[in-house]
């Protein structure tokens, strides 16, 4: 093998692949990333064995071949070698990296060894706009759970009609909902429901930049794609059944409360300084014409402040975990925010102004 291509590409293209390859003690070539010349292009692939990363540079290919070779060290190396071409050739079972003024060997292993990653065809998939996408993914994969003693909870459950997408996640301690349009459907069933590690949603997320246009998002029975086109992923599914989360969504309201959602932000931010370590509780009393947040801290002191909102039905108060609101209000695109509350302690719902695209319930702290 022998490949040419600048430094700018280089990098960039390691920085895609080369997270998700790390210190793999039971299988050390997993540490590698698999550089591979492919349909005139250059191709870096990285798996953990769970999710699969391969992304396409462009480079001038002078004899075709595949190594594999450290992450760390490649990825290290080439983010301090200056801008300009790079020269990347095999050479008496070595990596000869060369630059205008810089020679550098490095040791790599067979691509023989790398294991085999199964890509899934995307044809019979997905079409969704890439930058709607990963606005959405943004405001519900927060919501997942970081612990696996509920493994489908994980992740991101994602139900596909004929013209929409819901995606959903919950913790047990909150909830969020977003919906999207599909742009082309080609499953081939009226609904599919698929749980998606998180893990691998933060890879698609960290990857979705501003460029693509289109995503492909290709099933099969327990692996998903994403296709932004120069970059792929693929990751195994969940196995097992998501909770059924609408039942714990309230049908209705007692009191209906819509506030300025940056005003509401500063001021939880504000109480939330004087929180208990822990409990991270602020309170929220909800009177006419305004809502009251505060919170007390033996070491500290406490913290009170109105905002004026537009309050209907009864009064009411709840005490949340501050992060947790902070998290629902912050993922709100919109200006305003409806809170929806039935009592101190039954989930409160939040939702944009205007729309029925977006939810976000969380739990609040019993007295």
């Amino acid at each position: 093998m022998k490949i040419i291509c600048t430094q700018e590409n280089l990098i960039k293209g390691l920085g895609i692949v080369s997270h998700i390859a790390g210190k793999n003690i039971s299988l050390p070539i997993l540490n590698n990333i698999l550089i591979k010349t492919e349909e005139g292009m250059v191709r870096l692939m990285s798996t953990n064995l769970d999710i699969g990363i391969k992304t396409a540079i462009r480079g001038k290919i002078e004899k075709e071949g595949e190594v594999t070779v450290g992450s760390k060290i490649l990825t290290d190396y080439i983010a301090l070698v200056p801008g300009g071409n790079i020269t990347i050739e095999e050479s008496d079972n070595k990596l000869l990296i060369k630059t205008e003024n810089q020679e550098t060997i490095l040791n790599y292993q067979s691509a023989e060894e790398y294991p085999v990653i199964p890509w899934v065809n995307t044809d019979g998939g997905l079409v969704v706009e890439a930058v709607v996408f990963r606005e959405a993914l943004g405001q519900v994969i927060n919501s997942a759970s970081y612990e696996d003693i509920r493994p489908e909870l994980s992740g991101v459950l994602m139900v596909i009609n004929k013209e929409e997408l819901i995606m959903a996640a919950t913790d047990s301690y909150r909830l969020a909902e977003k919906k999207i349009k599909i742009k082309k459907n080609n499953l081939g069933q009226e609904m599919a429901y698929k749980i998606v590690p998180l893990r691998a949603l933060q890879e698609v997320l960290r990857v979705c930049g501003d460029g693509e246009k289109e995503l492909k998002i290709g099933f099969s029975d327990n692996q998903a794609i994403f296709d932004f086109g120069e970059t792929v992923i693929m990751s195994r599914l969940i196995e097992g059944n998501y909770p059924e989360y609408k039942e714990i969504i309230p049908a209705g309201w007692k009191t209906r409360v819509l506030i300025e959602k940056n005003s509401l932000i500063s001021q939880v931010k504000a109480a939330s300084l004087f929180s208990r370590a822990g409990i991270n509780d602020v309170l929220m009393d909800f009177n006419k014409n305004n809502l009251v947040v505060s919170a007390a801290n033996s070491q500290y002191g406490e913290n009170k402040s109105k905002i004026e909102a537009t309050i209907e039905g009864e009064n009411n108060s709840v005490v949340f975990n501050y992060k947790y609101l902070l998290d629902g209000l912050q993922n709100i695109s919109q200006k305003k925010v409806l809170m929806e509350v039935n009592s101190a302690d039954m989930p409160v719902i939040l939702r944009p102004e205007t729309g029925d695209d977006y939810l976000y319930l969380v739990m609040p702290i019993r007295r």
